[in-house]
């Protein structure tokens, strides 16, 4: 909060365009006054809020995956009170981070919105304020999400303000709804900059926004079908058309279904350059094995997330990589002439295929040790042995000092197939749910399902989206945190078993919300109320 309380001056700042690469502009004595009203000024202040999505993604993602169902905490590392509940408090450093770069991040989106007053015309300015709008919109939904009632800014803040108050929830999401609703209609449907907000993209954010708070206590009685209608229209008619590898194929971060991301790029991400830690969690540990590569078994899949593939899913291998080589990049940069160190079968028909496996490739797999499937996959102690999620593997390119970094997807087509399938579900249509569902299960090659339930959907969420940062979301959102995590989270199930209940708090209310940071909460002059549970 101490960040949104003091005025801001953003003059020198470091633009960074929304392609993904850092470009430096010396503004030299230039005021904000004379270089934001003109059209390259302005471009820099939209270009600094699509930079500040760097700033909220860049940690590793406890925030945003940690104490779920599918991943469980494997290391010290991991934050307890995000990983487990029971010591979540004000303090928590993770969550005042995630609380304080929010609002950094909006006041970026408000001095742009500030300036479009201000500026000159130009053929963008409408566009670019939609973007904008967008921006915005989005941080407020990850905010009225994780905190409830929090303090809705509208404005640009150049003086210190010394108190604030907590907006209700319910008047969040409908500024949340009425900024998008409107920049729908300014956005165009394509964008020829990969990466800037369009039609579509916005369409997919508020359909979600519309499902979120159809579950709420204030929802309208048309959110699943608003929600459903919206879905659709981000749809557009268009089908899945990618393997699913290939969503997440080396260097391929521009493909078709991406309907926003989080840009990167090798040239902004040399060492202090902002890249994101999204690769580093998941293991097996490898610490720069002759790749420059480091990752570390802090969030370890669960028994459930590994088990929750049909055979012949290949969303499995599309999210795990199911053999490790040396080094470890050799599978993604050359294949061919890197040795398998440990191949990870996990149907019947792979394991009995093992002697054919090696035939295949003998000079790189006959030395392989097979792991199939078992009970060591999700031991917390076997930190090397195991499929490594894949999504956001780092790749070191020819120069030391840079390395590829993943574009995070922020919206893509299959999840909005998923959104529509909920909302069509929960507005009653199950019809239409069953439909959207197919349409992603047939991609990824598993079988057709003649009915569904909101479990069931949620465990399709998983198997499409696992480690992409929407599963605490999805759980928060369908009331689900407790009860899946109760079953399937070895640290929250070892909790209840012996009779402590992680998530009870203060005056016997559950820890569903985040605590409001103490930070906010000292730095303010009045009353800035902490939520239930701390």
């Amino acid at each position: 909060m101490k960040n949104i309380k003091i005025a801001i001056v953003l003059l020198g700042l470091i633009f960074t365009g929304c392609s993904g690469y850092l470009e430096e502009e010396n503004l030299g004595n230039t005021t904000a006054e004379n270089y934001y009203t003109t059209e390259k000024g302005y471009e820099g202040l939209v270009n600094a809020a699509y930079a500040s999505l760097r700033n909220v993604y860049q940690p590793t993602p406890y925030m945003f995956c940690a104490g779920t169902d599918l991943f469980f905490n494997a290391h010290d590392e991991v934050p307890v009170g995000l990983a487990s509940y029971q010591t979540l408090t004000p303090g928590t450093a993770e969550v005042e981070v995630f609380f304080s770069t929010l609002y950094q991040s909006i006041q970026k989106t408000n001095m742009g919105l500030a300036y479009a007053e201000r500026t000159e015309d130009f053929s963008a300015l409408k566009t670019r304020v939609a973007e904008l709008k967008t921006i915005r919109a989005y941080y407020y939904f990850l905010l009225v999400q994780n905190f409830g009632d929090v303090t809705l800014v509208k404005d640009m803040i150049n003086e210190p303000i010394t108190h604030f108050e907590r907006t209700p929830a319910k008047d969040v999401y409908q500024f949340i709804i009425d900024e998008l609703k409107q920049a729908i209609i300014d956005l165009p449907p394509t964008q020829s900059n990969f990466g800037r907000v369009t039609q579509r993209a916005a369409q997919h954010i508020l359909a979600k926004v519309y499902l979120t708070r159809g579950y709420e206590s204030y929802a309208s009685p048309s959110d699943f079908s608003d929600a459903a209608t919206l879905a659709d229209a981000a749809i557009a008619g268009q089908a899945l058309n990618l393997t699913f590898d290939k969503l997440f194929e080396y260097n391929k971060d521009k493909n078709e279904e991406v309907l926003w991301s989080v840009q990167y790029a090798p040239g902004s991400t040399q060492s202090g350059g902002l890249s994101h830690n999204w690769d580093y969690p998941w293991g097996p540990l490898v610490q720069g094995a002759n790749d420059g590569v480091l990752k570390k078994s802090t969030l370890h899949p669960t028994k459930y997330l590994l088990t929750l593939f049909e055979d012949n899913d290949t969303r499995f291998e599309g999210t795990f990589l199911n053999i490790k080589t040396t080094p470890y990049s050799g599978w993604r940069l050359s294949p061919t002439t890197s040795p398998v160190a440990y191949y990870y079968p996990r149907t019947a028909s792979q394991i009995v295929g093992v002697p054919a496996w090696r035939a295949a490739d003998p000079v790189n797999r006959t030395n392989t040790i097979i792991s199939p499937i078992g009970d060591h996959w999700w031991d917390r102690l076997n930190i090397t042995d195991y499929p490594a999620l894949k999504k956001y593997d780092r790749v070191q390119t020819s120069t030391p000092s840079i390395q590829y970094t993943h574009d995070l997807y922020l919206a893509r087509l299959g999840e909005t197939y998923l959104i529509a399938a909920e909302a069509y579900f929960k507005a009653g249509n199950t019809g239409n749910a069953i439909n959207r569902i197919n349409v992603v299960r047939q991609r990824a090659g598993a079988s057709i399902k003649a009915s569904v339930d909101l479990d069931f959907i949620l465990e399709e969420r998983a198997r499409e989206l696992a480690g992409e940062g929407f599963r605490w979301l999805d759980l928060k959102r369908t009331g689900k945190l407790m009860e899946y995590t109760k079953i399937s989270n070895p640290d929250i199930k070892a909790l209840f078993d012996t009779g402590i209940d992680p998530f009870l708090g203060k005056g016997g209310n559950f820890k569903i919300l985040r605590p409001i940071p103490l930070s906010a909460i000292s730095l303010d002059s009045g009353d800035y109320s902490q939520n239930p549970a701390y």
